[in-house]
């Protein structure tokens, strides 16, 4: 009897571990799966990146949408446009006094009050400047400039006239230029960073006979991606169907 309940008491451990050793490999097979996913979705897009390298050159007056108000110049394209963007400028933040003031004080005869001579030195220090957004409106890549149209200011940044492209967490892009002392540039949603800086590349890449770098960059993008995918095995098969009654 006792050996029974030893054999039992055994069996029943043996099948909470391998419940347990099931239930981690489950675990571990989502956790895998869903790297799997985030992958696959990047190398889509890292794919898409590297055909529009290869072989778009933009869309030119006569085919662009409509609700494309740019004018756009003889032999120019688009690459992208962009609504609801927000144009970014430095700008001063508020000053403060500093210094010191020395006098004399001395007691008004009657009064709980004092009377003070003296003098204030010091001088007033300008606030430092930040990137500050000053408006909101469209803003359009083309393969020769860009180009921002708000309610209250426009910008234009020359391809011929670029002097460096910088982008900035939180999520706006500085594009300085020759031809104005101040750099500006434009911020977008984060859903859409990562493709409106690839337009920009792209546009700067093709305008600067640089795009054979840019490609070279995003095959290998590719390139990882798809050796990581490689590392993770074989996606699981589908489960198979019951037998129809």
């Amino acid at each position: 009897m006792f050996e029974k309940f030893k054999a039992k008491r055994a069996a029943a451990k043996a099948e909470r571990e391998a419940r347990a050793e099931a239930a981690r490999a489950a675990k571990l097979a989502a956790e895998r799966e869903a790297i799997r996913a985030d992958i696959v979705e990047e190398l889509g897009f890292a794919e898409a990146r590297l055909d529009a390298v290869k072989n778009f050159h933009g869309v030119t007056g006569t085919d662009k949408p409509d609700d494309i108000n740019v004018v756009v110049k003889a032999g120019e394209s688009i690459y992208c446009h962009v609504t609801d963007a927000v144009l970014v400028e430095p700008r001063k933040g508020p000053g403060q006094w500093k210094g010191r003031s020395q006098g004399i004080s001395m007691p008004i005869p009657g009064t709980r009050l004092r009377y003070r001579v003296g003098a204030s030195k010091g001088s007033f220090q300008q606030g430092e400047e930040t990137p500050t957004p000053i408006d909101t409106g469209t803003f359009t890549v083309t393969s020769t400039r860009a180009i921002f149209a708000g309610q209250k200011h426009s910008r234009e940044w020359a391809w011929s006239k670029l002097l460096s492209v910088t982008n900035y967490d939180p999520g706006w892009t500085a594009m300085a230029v020759s031809n104005r002392q101040k750099i500006s540039g434009i911020g977008v949603d984060s859903a859409n960073r990562e493709l409106f800086e690839f337009w920009i590349d792209l546009a700067v890449a093709r305008a600067t006979g640089d795009i054979e770098s840019l490609e070279a960059d995003c095959q290998s993008d590719v390139d990882q991606l798809t050796e990581q995918l490689n590392s993770l095995g074989p996606a699981p098969s589908a489960p198979e169907l019951p037998p129809a009654n």
